[in-house]
């Protein structure tokens, strides 16, 4: 082996997932991402009334980023930044209003994983 070439594997890494890998699962990850009341929504016709005229939708697909923290990629997305609630949909959860359980929950609404584990090709 040459001297040298982990180092020269972890700089073309790092490039690789700057801007090959990074901007797919980013792009994929706000592609199937749900807004409320907008694109892969699930939400009823009283839960966006609810919201009033003045919610602005698409707050969680805006968080969605990438970065690199050492040599690994990271992707994640909080929600806003006053509420973190990405794990909640991309997990599912129970529906609460106004601090009162509902008695069902939602389903999952995966939109991280499905961006994250696809085949993708060089």
């Amino acid at each position: 082996m040459t001297a040298g070439w982990q180092g020269r594997l972890l700089e073309d890494w790092d490039v690789y997932a700057e801007t090959n890998l990074g901007p797919k699962i980013w792009e994929d990850a706000r592609r199937y991402c749900p807004v409320f009341g907008g694109q892969n929504s699930t939400a009823t016709a009283v839960s966006i009334a609810a919201a009033g005229s003045d919610y602005e939708p698409g707050a969680l697909r805006d968080s969605i980023e990438f970065h690199l923290a050492g040599h690994s990629l990271i992707v994640g997305a909080s929600g806003s930044a006053d509420r973190e609630y990405a794990l909640f949909v991309e997990m599912g959860h129970r529906v609460v209003a106004w601090g009162k359980s509902m008695g069902y929950s939602k389903a999952p609404q995966s939109f991280l994983r499905a961006a994250l584990y696809q085949v993708r090709g060089l």
